[in-house]
């Protein structure tokens, strides 16, 4: 599992969700997402890439919980189209 997109209506990424996916580089969040809750990203040490298909301003509206730091430290690409869209 190395590249992740999250469909769209989804509004919650769930505690632990991706917990220890060491492997997952990238991933795609939609802009309905408004929670990020415990361990969600938890040792996803690879993860390089967030693709955030909403503007900067509505991610940084999201509630993004504690240990999630793999997400937060990776580089954010906002108002993102997937090319094959």
């Amino acid at each position: 599992l190395t590249i992740i997109e999250i469909p769209e209506g989804v509004t919650k990424i769930d505690n632990g969700t991706f917990w220890g996916c060491g492997n997952l580089i990238e991933i795609t969040i939609p802009k309905e997402v408004t929670l990020i809750d415990l361990y969600a990203f938890r040792d996803c040490n690879s993860l390089t890439t967030v693709n955030y298909k909403g503007t900067e301003e509505q991610f940084n509206s999201i509630s993004i919980m504690a240990y999630n730091t793999a997400l937060t430290n990776a580089t954010i690409n906002y108002n993102y189209v997937n090319p094959g869209n």
